[in-house]
């Protein structure tokens, strides 16, 4: 009776374990550049910092980016379904956003375009990563990003302006 109880509980940790690996990474959260961290081989002139607002449920994923410029922000938003089809984004676009393991890979493109951008978790929960590979003009690059989670509660002031 006790090799069951063991062996009961063995199996019932590797359910559960499996289930925990096998759910795909939710990357929602706002997320602030760590310039250090960073490699960035074309940055945009004059940023001084990009935060990342990612909502995501499921394959359901939606990005606000805002590259903060001194007093000055460029915001840009897109929502992808991470289901692998090719759609229409932001009407210049055709994308896709596909699950590469725990990663998602988002591939935009156009003629003259091709930006593939995948995301993932850095060190732990609390580190995002945008690895970039960007061919087009005015440079191809391959950029790393790489933001901190901001805490929540905290209201990042460089988007409210």
């Amino acid at each position: 009776m006790n090799n069951m109880k063991i062996f009961l509980a063995v199996l019932g940790l590797f359910v559960y374990q499996c289930q925990t690996f096998s759910q795909a990474s939710n990357y929602t959260g706002t997320w602030v550049l760590n310039l250090e961290k960073s490699k960035l081989e074309f940055p945009p002139k004059g940023l001084t910092t990009s935060i990342f607002i990612i909502k995501q449920e499921g394959d359901k994923f939606a990005l606000t980016r805002y590259h903060i410029f001194g007093d000055k922000k460029n915001k840009i938003s897109f929502k992808m379904m991470a289901d692998g089809k090719t759609r229409r984004v932001k009407i210049l676009f055709k994308g896709k956003l596909e699950r590469k393991g725990n990663n998602l890979q988002a591939t935009l493109w156009r003629k003259n375009f091709l930006n593939i951008v995948t995301y993932k978790f850095g060190h732990n929960h609390n580190e995002f990563i945008a690895d970039e590979v960007f061919t087009g003009r005015p440079n191809n690059h391959h950029s790393i990003w790489v933001f901190d989670r901001e805490v929540p509660g905290t209201q990042n002031s460089l988007i409210k302006k």
